[in-house]
């Protein structure tokens, strides 16, 4: 599995995989209820909107589908990046979405018309900035800021409004995921080190600067989330295993481990008493967070 998110209710869990699906899973039982055929690539991101009622997944395809989850109809496709597409995200009104791609670019969608954003000057809202793959794009919980994270181990904060870049922060080799704390004062991004270990960052996000670094993994690190009350950071890695850092400490908590490939997504759920884990190895594991 590529990709997990829980809907904004905890009700529902989705998941994105090789096999060019969305599943959309009962989160109390573990049931199956529905699998979304429409890609024609492997699934490689996948959000719910605020009000739970869509559903985006993007794929190597080079497209983005919007879903009706109560339907599991496609809604629109959105047409526009040259390359797979490795990250979605909502705003957390709802109205826009961010996809971050391996043509180097993020694009910003109006989500009910399904069109590219113009900004004030009539320019195109296509985000440039980064020199290689875009792996992942997450708003500020206030939904003035736009973080992506790239191959070429930066991380860029961007104003939503004006698309102007507000600034870059440097310090990894490259960069796999990025999120934003409940609070919208940090910013976590994981990361491979030089020595391909598995990083991960705390930013400040006012100031730019970095307030430390969680060493602990094997592995890059593909995949970060906060909890719900902010106080847990949770980092899925390529070596198997996920670690839950207590954020205000820097110390790791515990390390969770039951797969058996690489895992790629980490999501908390909306009450913070599960922790979702998908992974290579075609599995999505739920964790008790207690």
């Amino acid at each position: 599995m590529w990709s997990v998110a829980f809907s904004p209710d905890g009700r529902l869990l989705a998941s994105g995989s090789e096999d060019q699906t969305v599943i959309v899973w009962d989160a109390g039982t573990g049931e199956r209820m529905r699998a979304l055929r429409g890609h024609t690539g492997p699934v490689w991101s996948v959000a719910f909107s605020p009000d739970g009622r869509l559903l985006a997944s993007g794929s190597k395809d080079n497209a983005v589908i919007l879903w009706d989850v109560e339907t599991g109809k496609q809604v629109r496709t959105l047409e526009g990046h040259t390359s797979g597409v490795e990250s979605v995200a909502f705003s957390p009104d709802g109205r826009l979405l961010a996809t971050g791609s391996e043509d180097n670019m993020v694009i910003l969608w109006d989500v009910r018309t399904g069109e590219r954003i113009w900004t004030p000057q009539k320019q195109m809202q296509i985000l440039k900035g980064h020199t290689q793959w875009v792996s992942s794009v997450a708003f500020s919980p206030d939904g003035r800021l736009l973080a992506s994270g790239s191959g070429d181990g930066t991380v860029i904060v961007w104003d939503v409004r004006t698309g102007e870049r507000v600034r870059t922060l440097e310090g990894h080799k490259t960069v796999w995921s990025v999120a934003f704390s409940p609070d919208g004062r940090l910013l976590a991004s994981g990361s491979a080190s030089e020595s391909w270990d598995g990083t991960v960052i705390l930013w400040d996000v006012g100031a730019g600067e970095r307030v430390r670094t969680l060493e602990g993994h094997t592995g890059p690190v593909r995949s970060v989330a906060f909890s719900p009350d902010g106080r847990l950071l949770a980092s899925g890695s390529s070596d198997g295993t996920v670690i839950l850092w207590d954020v205000g400490a820097g110390e790791r908590v515990r390390t969770l481990e039951g797969h058996t490939g690489p895992v790629r997504s980490v999501a908390f759920s909306p009450d913070g008493r599960l922790l979702a884990s998908g992974s290579l190895d075609g599995t999505v594991i739920l964790w008790g967070v207690r």
